[in-house]
C-alpha cells in the first residue's frame, strides 16, 4: 500500500498521499473483525506504525474512528457509518458497479460487464461496450458459466465444495468436453489465487480476450455470487493491455466486494 501511494503522489500532482493514507486506514474496517488494533492496521495497510498512530488519532479527532470499550483496539464511527448508508441506500449492485465500469473502459478501451451466475450460467445485467461491441448480446444475454471469463472467475472463487457442486450440475455434452473444461476450470483456479484475475482468450473464434473478478471473497458462497469483466479484440490487445485491465480489475474488486457484501449480494 505504501509503494502504491508513494506512486501515485509521483505521478499526480493532484493525489494527495496523507488523504490517501487515511482511506486506506478506513478501508481496513471491510473485514469481519469489527476491532482492529494499530498494530494490525500497520500490518495490514503496509505503513509505518507511528504514521498509523498519527492517522488513527487524527481520524479518532473527526469522529471516523472509535476506542473500542474495555479494550486496546479501534472501531468505526458514526460519520463513516452515516457516510456508507448514504452510499448505500436506494443503490442496486448495477447502480452500484455502474461508476467504476466507466473508470475501467475509461482506463483500458475495453468493454466492461457485470455478471451474476443463475445456476450454471452468468446473465449480463449491466454492460458498457468498449472498442469491441459483440452482436444479439445485450444486457440480459446469458452464457454457461465454464465458458466465460466471469463464470470462470466465480468458480475459482467458490469453496471447493460448492464449486463441485456447481461442476456438476453444467450439462456436459460428451467425456472429451467434460475434461477440457474441467481443466479450464482448474487453471482458473490457479489464475485467481496467483493473480487475483482469471484471463479467457480464443473467446468468438478468437476475436475477443477477457479477464475477468468475482465479486465476493474467495472461499466465501454468497447467495448471490456477481463478477465484473474487462475484454477487448484480441488483435488489438498486447499482453500489457491485458495485465493492466487485471491490475485495474483486481483494484476495483477489493472496492466493490465489502459493498457488495453489504448489500447481500
Amino acid at each position: 500500500m505504501e509503494q502504491q501511494l508513494a506512486s501515485a503522489g509521483n505521478e499526480d500532482r493532484q493525489f494527495v498521499s496523507a488523504l490517501a493514507r487515511g482511506l486506506s486506514v478506513l478501508r481496513c474496517f471491510d473485514r469481519p473483525k469489527i476491532e482492529l488494533t494499530t498494530a494490525e492496521i500497520a500490518r495490514r495497510t503496509g505503513l509505518s506504525q507511528p504514521t498509523v498512530w498519527r492517522l488513527c488519532y487524527t481520524l479518532i479527532e473527526c469522529g471516523f474512528l472509535v476506542r473500542a470499550p474495555g479494550g486496546a483496539g479501534l472501531r468505526i464511527g458514526a460519520p463513516a457509518l452515516t457516510l456508507g448508508y448514504a452510499a448505500a441506500r436506494g443503490l442496486d449492485a448495477p447502480a452500484l458497479a455502474l461508476p467504476y465500469m466507466q473508470r475501467l473502459l475509461d482506463q483500458t478501451g475495453g468493454s466492461t460487464t457485470l455478471s451474476v451466475r443463475q445456476g450454471a450460467e452468468m446473465v449480463a445485467v449491466e454492460q458498457l461496450n468498449g472498442d469491441f461491441v459483440v452482436r444479439d448480446q445485450p444486457v440480459g444475454w446469458r452464457a454457461p458459466i465454464d465458458t466465460v471469463s466471469a463464470g470462470l472467475a466465480v468458480l475459482a472463487a467458490l469453496p471447493p465444495p460448492a464449486r463441485e457442486a456447481a461442476i456438476s450440475a453444467i450439462d456436459y455434452r460428451d467425456a472429451a468436453r467434460r475434461e477440457r473444461h474441467r481443466t479450464r476450470i482448474d487453471d482458473a483456479v490457479a489464475a485467481l489465487a496467483r493473480d487475483g484475475a482469471v484471463r479467457l482468450g480464443n473467446i468468438l473464434d478468437g476475436r475477443y480476450t477477457a479477464v475477468a473478478v468475482p465479486l465476493f471473497e474467495t472461499g466465501s458462497e454468497p447467495s448471490v455470487q456477481w463478477a465484473l469483466t474487462c475484454g477487448g479484440l484480441a488483435a488489438s490487445w498486447t499482453g500489457q493491455d491485458l495485465d493492466m485491465a487485471a491490475a485495474v480489475l483486481v483494484e476495483t474488486r477489493a472496492l466493490l466486494a465489502p459493498a457488495f457484501a453489504a448489500l447481500g449480494g
